[in-house]
């Protein structure tokens, strides 16, 4: 995943007012969620829904 666009989804979610705690905004742009995903979905880390990390779980999506 690139940085650019976790940055880019991170800037669309506060724009669209999704995001507004500044606390979670700042928590956003420090880190993503690429290093919580398994190899076979992490370029899909900035896509804005729910993703498989194994044993039928999901990691929530980032406007969640």
């Amino acid at each position: 995943m690139k940085r650019q666009a976790w940055e880019e989804l991170v800037q669309r979610l506060v724009r669209q007012g999704i995001l507004r705690s500044p606390q979670v905004i700042q928590a956003l742009h420090r880190v993503s969620r690429e290093p919580f995903l398994p190899e076979n979905v992490k370029s899909y880390g900035t896509i804005d829904s729910p993703l498989p990390i194994g044993s039928g779980q999901t990691i929530s999506a980032p406007l969640s």
